[in-house]
């Protein structure tokens, strides 16, 4: 096994890029995790309001009490250019300007141009500031016109809008699929990705410095044989990943509440296999002994185009047929198939989900063939010979 051990030499040295990789990858998945929807409770959101009362009066102060009982009040100075970079800085959301007179056109009904304001176009504050003044005024309008005085008529008004209702945050899982969370899902929607960035940059950096010619023509007159040679590399290869899936996997144990149950088995079988198909391009690829900045790009463009054009990074509804028509010939399309049935994004059928493994391993094995074809054909002994025969010739 010299090939086998020689491998891990320089996978050692390589190490700290996947892990960057994988750290971070980690990371996200453990902040995601924390920030899980499962406890998450609803709250009203407070408003930064800052209030100017040209009126004085009763009436505009009770406004600017209900206001307050809601939202931040923050003091700021009465200058429009104070006030307008306090928007911009975020400091206020919104500044209410209660115009002279306000309470005595209340009293009249006549509740047009009541109010001024600086705020910033088309924001959630501008719309909800709105929408709740013209609520307040309309209300308090209503109440009087029905006979009451007016402080009947605010206090009603005040006990009408401070109407509470209790909200519950629920977690429907489709199908009532309660051992595949949605957590969970995504964090196997994501794993492609980080398996090809890893994958690639440990895997194809190893086998290309152990395609070398130095190593190459060394082994090559070894007592090693093209196919055990070639069978330890897969060999090497594979355990590689079988070990960062291994690390993933046990980080998802460590998120996940309901730990490995139920249809997320499958989940984690799709991700295995899926990890072998990265194993087999990873190898593929390599065979071609690209540069390092080459071998850069290829990762990239395969990990970034598998994850756009195959629903890693962007639902697949949301995709078009004709990106979903090339999505087809990636084995990531399939493992993103896979795993939207088993969380029940898609309607789930068993028959499927193995027609897509299925797949997932015909890439793996027409790769392993290729690979094959490619290792004879370029670093054969014949080849070799060739080569020399023809350098000894020329000199």
């Amino acid at each position: 096994m010299q090939v086998f051990k020689a491998m891990f030499k320089i996978t050692k040295k390589r190490l700290p890029s996947a892990l960057a990789y994988i750290i971070i990858f980690i990371v996200i998945s453990i902040i995601a995790s924390s920030t899980s929807s499962k406890d998450n409770k609803f709250e009203i959101t407070k408003l930064k309001i800052c209030i100017f009362d040209e009126d004085g009066t009763p009436e505009s102060r009770k406004l600017s009490e209900f206001i307050g009982e809601t939202n931040d009040i923050v003091e700021i100075e009465n200058d429009r250019d104070v006030i307008i970079d306090s928007l911009y800085y975020k400091r206020a959301d919104y500044a209410l300007i209660i115009n002279e007179g306000y309470a005595e056109k209340l009293r009249a009904g006549d509740i047009a141009n009541v109010f001024g304001s600086y705020c910033l176009d088309e924001s959630f504050s501008t719309v909800y500031m709105g929408q709740f003044l013209d609520e307040y005024t309309n209300s308090v309008k209503a109440y009087l016109s029905m006979g009451m005085s007016v402080d009947e008529a605010l206090r009603c008004t005040e006990k009408a809008l401070s109407q509470e209702t209790d909200v519950s945050m629920l977690r429907a899982d489709k199908g009532g699929n309660v051992h595949y969370s949605v957590d969970f899902a995504a964090y196997f929607q994501y794993m492609p990705y980080i398996l090809i960035s890893a994958v690639f940059i440990i895997v194809c950096q190893v086998l290309v410095t152990m395609n070398r010619k130095d190593i190459r023509f060394r082994t090559n007159c070894s007592c090693i044989s093209s196919s055990k040679y070639t069978f330890q590399l897969f060999l090497g290869s594979g355990l590689f990943v079988l070990a960062v899936w291994l690390l993933l996997m046990i980080v998802g144990i460590m998120l996940n509440e309901e730990m490995y149950t139920g249809r997320a088995w499958y989940a984690v079988f799709n991700s295995l296999i899926f990890s072998f198909v990265v194993a087999a391009i990873a190898v593929f690829v390599s065979s071609f002994e690209p540069a390092d900045n080459v071998l850069n790009l290829i990762t990239q463009v395969l990990g970034l185009g598998m994850s756009f054009l195959c629903g890693v990074f962007i639902p697949m509804e949301m995709l078009s047929d004709k990106v979903l028509a090339v999505g087809r010939f990636m084995p990531a399309y399939w493992y993103i198939s896979a795993n939207e049935m088993i969380a029940d994004v898609t309607p789930y059928s068993f028959g499927k989900v193995m027609q897509c493994y299925m797949i997932q391993l015909g890439f793996a094995a027409a790769l392993i063939l290729l690979t094959l074809l490619v290792r004879k054909v370029k670093y054969s002994g014949a080849a070799i010979s060739t080569n020399v025969k023809k350098t000894a010739v020329s000199h």
